[in-house]
């Protein structure tokens, strides 16, 4: 009889310590799922009942003396329940961390870096085997920078360079390729634009080292090297440069009202998606290849997408003083700027940017499972094939499909046309299910390849929102008319670049569109 019932108090014993870390588990996802709200609250309640009834069930049968069997059966569902909760709260903690680190970027541009180049063929390893060489830096762009990095390299190695001043980047270009300069100071976001403009540079140099900036002055004044001295009668033919026609500033802009704009699951906003032409790190500066305008309605359920040629040619408020530059170019300068070009080409306000790279589409489309794009057209590129209509495609495909423009007569308008597409077909997916059931991985995915300033608080309450209504979104596409011409560009000045003109009229059509969006027109 004792044998009997020193059985049945270690069962009720075992049974109130496994009923302790299932409460304990219980409450720890029930607080992620507070601190973390992407259940609508109907969801939640449901919730709330379905572990308060498993709770107190398998509660009454641990804790109670009586009932061998139904304690034993209580048991195996408590420690079921138990496991669920703590994987249930590892993954949702996991995927609040990931989400809270690509969100709420201040928009502040990374440290700024510049380069030290060299030829491809040149003995020189590190900085310091280079220091007896003659440097060569311009003095249009960035000039203050390539002064410091200078400066901190006599600092750092107690040596004075040996410093000649050119005009251009171009100009810059040619002196490193022939050998009128043995290393240059450069400027790092601004090597793939020289690499892209001036023929063979990029096959033939390299970056010895980078230096990171603080601001630091280190004093050194450089004139730009005199003009050389010219036969009697010869007149010197000066630098091209792009003579300020359009507005320096920000322009004044009227937005429809809205309750809050911080709302955003209740008032409309607008988006800048920025997508970069690179692979790796998403935290630098570079050229803006993709440059979509995203307004969205919450109310009314309808999206626009406004797409412009990255080669539009406009002044970059705060940048250019007033003179042209390929749209493209702003992103050298930061996403803020990018941001203010768009806003003073069509007088709209953009509230929120999401900037993406190329390892970011492909991840995002892989772990939707797959999306659908219509393509225009039947065309080959890439070593696929699209058939007009539409088509199914993974990470990389859909990434080949965005990035074409070679098959089509158009060029670049087609391409930005198949990027919103790109775009529709993923917010068609993960207005599905595929929202909820992937949405971990998903956040996963774009870890490190995706960058935002809206806030997580934004994000989930758009996801709780989703999941509450499930409704059908409504997506229209538009692309700014542009007519392409050659002309100087303010971020590469020396020769004519191709340059997308902008049709003012359409420009103005795609403000209109985005205001009838807001206005739930």
């Amino acid at each position: 009889m004792d044998r009997k019932m020193s059985k049945g108090n270690k069962l009720r014993y075992a049974g109130i310590v496994i009923f302790g870390i299932e409460v304990i588990g219980a409450l720890f996802l029930t607080f992620i799922l507070i601190k973390f709200p992407v259940l609508p609250a109907r969801f939640m309640a449901l919730y709330i009942l379905i572990c308060g009834l498993l709770l107190g069930v398998t509660g009454y049968f641990l804790i109670s003396r009586k009932g061998f069997k139904r304690k034993i059966v209580c048991m195996n569902v408590a420690v079921l329940a138990a496991i669920c909760f703590f994987v249930s709260f590892g993954y949702l903690e996991k995927t609040r961390k990931t989400l809270n680190s690509i969100t709420g970027d201040t928009g502040d541009n990374p440290p700024d870096k510049i380069a030290v180049m060299v030829l491809e063929s040149d003995p020189a390893t590190v900085l310091k085997d280079a220091l007896g060489y003659k440097f060569g830096l311009q003095n249009s762009i960035e000039y203050e920078k390539s002064l410091e990095a200078a400066g901190k390299i006599n600092n750092t190695y107690s040596v004075k360079l040996d410093l000649t001043a050119y005009n251009t980047y171009s100009e810059l270009a040619i002196a490193l390729l022939k050998g009128e300069v043995g290393a240059i100071i450069i400027d790092s976001s601004f090597v793939e634009l020289v690499e892209t403009y001036e023929e063979g540079f990029a096959d033939k140099t390299r970056i010895l080292t980078e230096l990171e900036l603080n601001g630091t002055a280190y004093g050194i004044v450089l004139t730009p090297t005199p003009s050389p001295t010219l036969p009697p009668n010869v007149t010197p033919t000066p630098t091209p440069e792009p003579v300020p026609s359009g507005s320096a500033e920000l322009r004044p802009v009227v937005m429809p009202p809205r309750d809050s704009k911080t709302e955003i699951a209740k008032n409309y906003f607008t988006v800048y998606f920025s997508g970069i032409d690179t692979y790796g790190p998403i935290n630098r500066k570079s050229r803006s290849d993709v440059n979509i305008v995203m307004t969205v309605n919450p109310k009314t359920k309808k999206i626009l997408l406004v797409s412009i040629p990255r080669d539009a040619y406009a002044p970059i408020p705060g940048v250019s003083g007033g003179s042209y530059d390929k749209l493209t170019h702003a992103g050298l300068y930061g996403i803020d700027k990018s941001m203010n070009t768009l806003r003073n080409i069509y007088g709209v306000e953009l509230d929120y940017y999401v900037r993406v790279n190329f390892s970011s589409v492909e991840k995002f489309v892989d772990i939707l499972g797959g999306i659908t794009v219509n393509s225009p057209a039947n065309f080959k590129t890439g070593g696929y094939t699209f058939k007009k209509g539409p088509n199914f495609v993974d990470g990389k495909k859909a990434l080949t499909f965005a990035r074409e423009r070679y098959s089509f007569a158009s060029g670049d308008v087609q391409r930005g046309k198949n990027q919103m597409e790109v775009i529709r077909a993923v917010i068609n997916k993960m207005m599905s299910p595929a929202l909820l059931t992937n949405f971990g991985d998903i956040m996963n995915a774009v870890s490190g390849n995706f960058q935002t300033n809206l806030t997580m608080d934004q994000l989930t309450s758009l996801v709780r929102m989703q999941l509450d209504d499930g409704a059908v979104w409504n997506i229209e596409t538009y692309t700014v008319a542009t007519k392409g011409g050659m002309n100087y560009c303010y971020s590469y000045r020396g020769s004519k670049l191709y340059v997308a003109y902008i049709d003012e009229k359409s420009a103005d059509e795609a403000g209109s569109k985005m205001r009838e969006i807001m206005e739930g027109r």
